[in-house]
This record gives structure tokens, C-alpha cells and sequence, in this order.
């Protein structure tokens, strides 16, 4: 996931509507139902999974964006201020992860390495990424479903790179937000497959196009096991998990958006 990318993309945006389709019942069955089942007091795990879920869609998308980017924004300058042995040990041990990690019970490496890069330039790649992807998709899907798409996103690519190890016979440390990314950046091009995409900030591709490019590299980087540096498996895993998530709130049936 350490990937040094040479080209920068940044997206020109079109608004999204996302619909729920709430289905019926019959007002006999419920007043029997209701009838014949006492009221429950809702147990104190449900109370607290229902505040939950209605604190997280009541964020303000902007506020969440930019809450990832400061995150990653503060584990990068710790980084930079890891001057001594100790602090880098603990940055090592939290803030990346392997097969090493997780053999160590450090189980929420996966998770936190995601957030973490040590080069700058990786960084603020990342950054733009979440920042005009990232605003575009936490519109369509409300602020809930996005963290769970970045979050969940993010683990799946670092135990794929993790896993792709075994393959390689390298087992090497990886960090870096590039799979959350992906799978954004996936999201959002299934969302606008013909929207505009400037490579470099300067040569407009169709977003179809630039995101097939990409995908191409990174299969080419994993099955040449080149660029040891780039985690080619999480950037394909993260864009994996976008794609499928796309398919599974706008597939058939659902009367969305089709891309594949």
C-alpha cells in the first residue's frame, strides 16, 4: 500500500441521488401481530446500536472527509517526529501491519496502518483522492455507509496485501490509505463512469478509462511482483470492494445506476 503515484486525478462531479424503496404491509397482519405480542423494552446494546447509527448518519459529509484526512494528517506528522528508537518502535508496531503483527495479537493493525504514511508525496496523493472522491460518495451514500465502505475497505486491503505474502514469499510491513482509496475512487466511477477525469491535473480521460488504466497497472505490478514498494493487491483488493459494493446498493433490480 506505499504506493509513490506518479499521476494525480481529481474529478469533475455530477450530483447523485440515492433512493430507499421501503416495501408494504398489511395493517391486518401487524394489528394481529400487535395484539398478540406484548411490548418489549428495547435491551441497552440495541438502544446504544440504534444512537449509534443515528449519530453517524447525522455527521456533516464535509466534516467527515476532512475529520480521515486530519487523522492521517496527524499519524503522518508523528511519523516525522518519530526521532528516537522508542517512538519509532511504537510507530512500527501500531501503525503498520504484517503477517507479523497479526501472529502478535496486534489485530488492529489492519485497520490503522491505513491511516498511516511515512512519505509525503504518498500522503497527499491519498488525501486528494479522499477529498474529491471521497466528498462525491459520502453524498450519495450519507455519511454511515461511507465509513463503513472506507473502513471496511481498508481492512480488506491490508489482509489481502497481508495474505498476497504467502504467494510472494515477502513478507514485508505495508501501510498506507491507498485501498480505502480505491475502493472510493471504484465507487465513484461506477457512480459517473463518463465523468472527466484529469491525469496529472492537466490530459481529461473518461473516468471509465482512467480507472480501467489503473486497475491494468496494478494486475501487471502484482503478476510481475514489481515495484515492491506499491502495494499492487491492496489497491486491487480496495477497488474489488467498490465495485461490489456499487453492485450491491445499484444492481439489478434496484432500478439504479448499471455500470457492469
Amino acid at each position: 500500500m506505499m504506493s509513490l503515484r506518479k499521476l494525480s486525478r481529481c474529478v469533475v462531479s455530477r450530483t447523485g441521488t440515492f433512493k430507499q424503496v421501503h416495501g408494504t404491509f398489511s395493517p391486518s397482519i401487524a394489528t394481529h401481530r400487535a395484539m398478540k405480542s406484548p411490548s418489549l423494552p428495547m435491551v441497552p446494546h440495541r438502544r446504544f446500536t440504534n444512537y449509534a447509527s443515528r449519530s453517524l448518519e447525522s455527521l456533516n459529509p464535509d466534516h467527515v472527509i476532512f475529520g480521515i484526512i486530519g487523522v492521517n494528517g496527524i499519524v503522518w506528522f508523528m511519523w516525522k517526529t518519530a526521532d528516537t528508537r522508542e517512538k519509532q518502535k511504537f510507530m512500527i508496531q501500531n501503525f503498520t501491519t504484517s503477517i507479523g503483527h497479526l501472529m502478535q495479537g496486534r489485530l488492529w493493525t489492519p485497520l490503522t496502518a491505513a491511516f498511516s504514511h511515512m512519505d509525503g508525496g504518498h500522503f497527499c496523493v491519498n488525501m486528494l483522492g479522499v477529498y474529491f472522491f471521497g466528498r462525491e460518495v459520502c453524498a450519495v451514500l450519507g455519511t454511515k455507509r461511507f465509513l463503513g465502505l472506507y473502513l471496511g475497505s481498508a481492512v480488506v486491503a491490508s489482509v489481502c496485501q497481508i495474505a498476497s505474502g504467502f504467494t510472494s514469499n515477502r513478507h514485508s510491513l505495508s501501510l498506507g490509505a491507498s485501498g480505502a482509496v480505491n475502493a472510493i475512487t471504484a465507487f465513484s466511477i461506477c457512480l459517473y463512469p463518463r465523468s472527466t477525469i484529469l491525469i496529472m491535473m492537466i490530459i481529461p480521460m473518461p473516468a471509465y478509462v482512467a480507472g480501467g488504466l489503473f486497475i491494468l497497472r496494478d494486475v501487471w505490478g502484482a503478476m510481475s511482483q514489481s515495484s515492491s514498494n506499491i502495494g499492487h493487491i491492496a489497491h486491487l483488493a480496495g477497488a474489488g470492494v467498490g465495485m461490489l459494493y456499487y453492485r450491491h446498493l445499484f444492481g439489478r433490480g434496484r432500478g439504479g445506476r448499471r455500470f457492469f
